[in-house]
């Protein structure tokens, strides 16, 4: 059940997330001391808050606050959507939800607030029609977003809305090198592990319950890595001839440098191309599977620091975005996103497809994917390619589960995967 230590770190991360502008894991962090026994259940509490957060935010503000609360107390504002959530969606008795909660009023330093927090928590119980854990998720996600995705998706927009606020599976890839995913499934099974294959990738394999990753069977001799099973589908874009020379541009954390080198073992050579900052899980990956490439620590557009002037066979773009497709993985991009931010990504997206353009050889091919479901992220950076570049030939992708778009197919985000966008163009 939730103790008062629970519900106080919870409470510190979601306000952390929300007022201060930290990514949930940096908060989960800075604010989950080792001291802290459990874990997960805080990371349950502070991610569901997270989750529904705006549908919490305006309950609080409409029904059950007379009156705004101070500004320094806004962490008990955090508190208390971190109870809703725990009354709403956890199976834990309601007594011991509201005394956790109360009593974490004292470790945040609000002793004399326990009172008004206890009255809102009760006074949610005392509303048990509206009590629900299949709230409308149009309420949990911030309206210009919502309009976004609806003039994006009119025939799909609230079953994207919806995924958002489900919890995603544990999906793992299977290191062809090493093992077949059938071999892998009975070495689950017979650990007593429950899994399934998963039916978009032919490498993937969900967990039925998530398990801490060093707690993963064959993780750490790479026999196994985890990724979203849409995440999986590049090896099936691409066809690099043997000896091809490859970049994998913002290539960390790896999972992606790591699939290719798996399916295409006689690829002449694989720089995989980062900001400084973050190739170290990029090597830490290539350490695990056992296998070889040149990271490159360097930025994508600042090209003659790090080109030596010889085209690529094959270039993969795995552009930074909105992480639209990827919100109920971390749905802390609802928080961090603003309106202007799409055209900010966009025009960076232009300007690296331009620049890697001219890193490629004449029939090389160059496959761009991003975690967005919006065509201004997505088609119309491909788009603006091909207005630039007369000798861009768009290819036809078919993959299983996509959505045909103009230039290339689109994933949304389900029960069983995340929203991915792919498109591939061969230099003629």
């Amino acid at each position: 059940m939730p103790t008062a230590e629970v519900c106080a770190a919870a409470a510190r991360i979601a306000h952390d997330v929300t007022h201060h502008g930290r990514s949930l894991e940096v908060a989960a962090s800075v604010h989950l001391p080792d001291a802290l026994r459990r874990k997960s259940e805080t990371r349950e509490i502070a991610w569901g808050a997270i989750r529904w957060w705006f549908h919490y935010d305006r309950l609080l503000s409409d029904e059950l606050l007379h009156r705004p609360l101070h500004k320094r107390d806004r962490i008990l504002h955090s508190l208390m959507i971190c109870g809703l959530y725990q009354l709403d969606h956890l199976n834990e008795p309601d007594y011991a939800v509201t005394s956790g909660t109360v009593d974490a009023a004292a470790l945040l330093g609000a002793a004399k607030a326990k009172g008004l927090v206890n009255a809102v928590l009760r006074a949610r119980l005392r509303d048990s029609q509206n009590r629900s854990d299949d709230a409308d998720p149009v309420m949990a996600t911030p309206s210009w977003l919502v309009e976004l995705i609806r003039d994006n998706w009119p025939d799909d927009w609230r079953a994207v809305l919806t995924a958002f606020n489900q919890k995603p599976p544990m999906s793992l890839r299977v290191n062809a090198q090493q093992s077949s995913r059938e071999d892998y499934l009975r070495l689950l099974d017979s650990h007593g592990v429950r899994a399934s294959a998963c039916p978009l990738s032919p490498w993937g394999v969900t967990l039925e319950t998530p398990v801490h990753v060093q707690d993963l069977l064959g993780f750490e001799n790479g026999s196994v890595s985890v990724q979203d099973t849409a995440a999986q589908m590049t090896p099936l874009l691409c066809t690099p001839v043997a000896g091809a020379r490859v970049l994998d541009a913002c290539a960390a954390p790896g999972g992606k440098t790591t699939h290719l080198l798996e399916q295409f073992p006689n690829l002449g050579s694989l720089d995989a191309l980062d900001l400084p900052e973050r190739c170290y899980t990029i090597e830490e990956n290539l350490t695990r599977l056992g296998l070889s490439a040149k990271v490159v620590p360097a930025d994508l557009l600042d090209v003659d620091t790090w080109w030596d002037k010889i085209p690529f066979d094959l270039v993969l773009l795995d552009a930074p975005c909105s992480g639209t497709g990827v919100i109920r993985r971390h749905p802390d991009i609802r928080h961090h996103r603003r309106p202007r931010d799409i055209a900010r990504y966009a025009e960076r997206q232009k300007k690296m497809l331009r620049q890697l353009w001219n890193l490629l050889s004449p029939g090389g091919e160059l496959v761009y994917v991003t975690c967005s479901i919006l065509s201004q992220e997505n088609d119309d950076v491909v788009l603006d390619l091909c207005a630039h570049h007369d000798d861009a030939q768009l290819r036809e992708l078919d993959l299983p589960g996509a959505i045909q778009t103009g230039c290339g197919v689109q994933f949304l985000p389900d029960g069983d995967k995340d929203g991915l966008y792919y498109a591939s163009m061969r230099k003629g």
